[in-house]
């Protein structure tokens, strides 16, 4: 059964039940369902391509969730799009974007602006009378744009048998007793739109708020049970906690991550500041979920990031594809039911490759250690970036850091740095302070202080934006 079936079958039979809670206010099952049946009705008669996906781009979360799932439940395939990945679709096939009121139009697309009152449809208590079928949500399917560490986004396929595939497992293991989850991957990311799927589905309440202190009083205040996050988001609230908050949270009993990798360290301040209890997930946009474990259960594996769940395989090669047995460090390539069904082909020869390196261990626990390109190689001394960055974050006064590979003049990699400082640090303390470090304080070749690190919407450090603002800082006001 689709997502969108499961939003009806709720508003019939726990009406007034909350679908979505966001500091502006609360939206039941019947105002979800009865806006997305309104909805579906108004693209169905304006848009008359169905053999064409649409661009989803309306801001908030709970517009683009109506918009989106009432193309599908009209059986329009859909493509949801973070703000700044909208030049993107200029070179895709889709021909329609549903956009905000105050988003500028696009002039090479047929524009449909989303309605307001989609989002107050059934608050007057209007008994919900969408037709008992199955919607023909289940022939549609989804598209993202992932763009990873390199800034430039690719499309990736969720179809519509993937989603249907990944609620069958999704549903029993991720929520548990929770009932009330707050979202913080944006609905732009297949991490957040499944989240958002899985909580719906299952007849609970997905919550979303801006990031930030907004995020923790949302949490507080309705007695959230489960924040959906990525890692850096994670440890954005718990610096805001550890710093300026202390909600006590006493309702908050998972924090589910995923996205990228964590350090043990950032893992600590997690359960420290937040949450003890957290799960980590191991997954892909065109793959879904990989592996998952509570962190309890695997923290005594170095790199862990969960067992393998059903359905997926994994195997750890070399660099001319030779199977590696088990312990052994190398590639990773896997391949899920929800990856054949996406890319519709049952081949045993089809892998999925991530980039990530790492390895297996004798009972089935994937461990990460960092991306393939993750690595900075200077003379032959092979150093992780990622390593790296922990080790400068680690750093007093420092809020946050990157480490960008530049080419240098006599051919050989050099370590750029951008860090981001408390108010009361300064750069050249800092570096003096570093210096010391046989690993990686004599390693840093240019040094730079800015306003932000370049992420993209789970946290990931964007390298080819970072590169591009340290040189352009670099070409006007030199370094330190």
């Amino acid at each position: 059964m689709h997502i969108v079936d499961m939003i009806y079958f709720w508003a019939r039979t726990t009406p007034q039940w909350p679908a979505v809670i966001r500091p502006e206010g609360i939206v039941t099952y019947r105002a979800l369902a009865q806006g997305i049946e309104a909805a579906a009705k108004h693209f169905s008669l304006v848009i008359k391509d169905r053999s064409k996906p649409v661009t989803v781009a309306v801001g908030g979360e709970p517009k683009m969730l109506i918009a989106s799932l009432a193309l599908l439940s009209a059986k329009f395939s859909i493509m949801v799009v973070h703000a700044p990945d909208i030049p993107f679709i200029s070179a895709s096939d889709s021909h329609t974007i549903v956009r905000g009121h105050d988003d500028e139009a696009l002039n090479d697309r047929t524009n449909i602006v989303f309605e307001e009152n989609w989002l107050r449809i059934g608050a007057g208590g209007t008994r919900f009378e969408a037709p008992f079928r199955p919607s023909r949500a289940r022939d549609a399917d989804v598209f993202f744009f992932t763009s990873g560490t390199t800034g430039r986004p690719k499309r990736a396929i969720r179809t519509g048998q993937a989603w249907t595939q990944r609620m069958v497992f999704r549903v029993s293991s991720a929520f548990g007793g929770a009932e009330r989850a707050l979202l913080l991957a944006g609905l732009d990311s297949s991490m957040g739109f499944s989240g958002a799927y899985e909580a719906l589905y299952a007849g609970k309440t997905i919550c979303f708020a801006p990031q930030g202190q907004p995020a923790l009083w949302l949490a507080n205040t309705y007695d959230i049970d489960q924040i959906i996050a990525s890692p850096q988001q994670a440890l954005a609230l718990a610096e805001i906690q550890e710093r300026v908050t202390r909600y006590p949270l006493t309702a908050l009993r998972t924090i589910r991550l995923g996205g990228s990798i964590i350090s043990p360290a950032g893992l600590d301040r997690i359960k420290n500041y937040l949450c003890r209890n957290v799960i980590l997930t191991y997954s892909s946009t065109e793959a879904g979920i990989v592996a998952l474990a509570p962190h309890d259960m695997i923290a005594h594996i170095p790199n862990a990031v969960g067992f393998l769940v059903p359905g997926a395989e994994v195997e750890i090669v070399d660099e001319k594809d030779n199977v590696l047995p088990a312990g052994a460090e190398g590639l990773v390539r896997l391949r899920t039911t929800e990856f054949l069904l996406n890319l519709g082909i049952d081949d045993p020869n089809v892998w999925f490759y991530p980039g990530d390196v790492g390895w297996l261990t004798g009972d089935g626990v994937l461990c990460i250690i960092r991306r393939k390109d993750d690595v900075i190689n200077r003379g032959g001394v092979k150093l992780s970036i990622g390593d790296f960055e922990d080790f400068l974050r680690s750093r007093p006064g420092v809020k946050d850091a990157g480490v960008s590979v530049v080419m240098g003049s006599a051919g050989f990699e050099q370590a750029w740095i951008g860090v981001v400082l408390d108010p009361a640090a300064d750069i050249g303390m800092l570096r003096q302070s570093i210096e010391g470090n046989t690993n990686f304080g004599t390693n840093i070749d240019r040094i730079f202080a800015v306003d932000a690190i370049p992420r993209g919407g789970l946290g990931k450090i964007q390298r080819e934006e970072l590169k591009k603002l340290l040189l352009s800082i670099d070409a006007h006001s030199g370094a330190q």
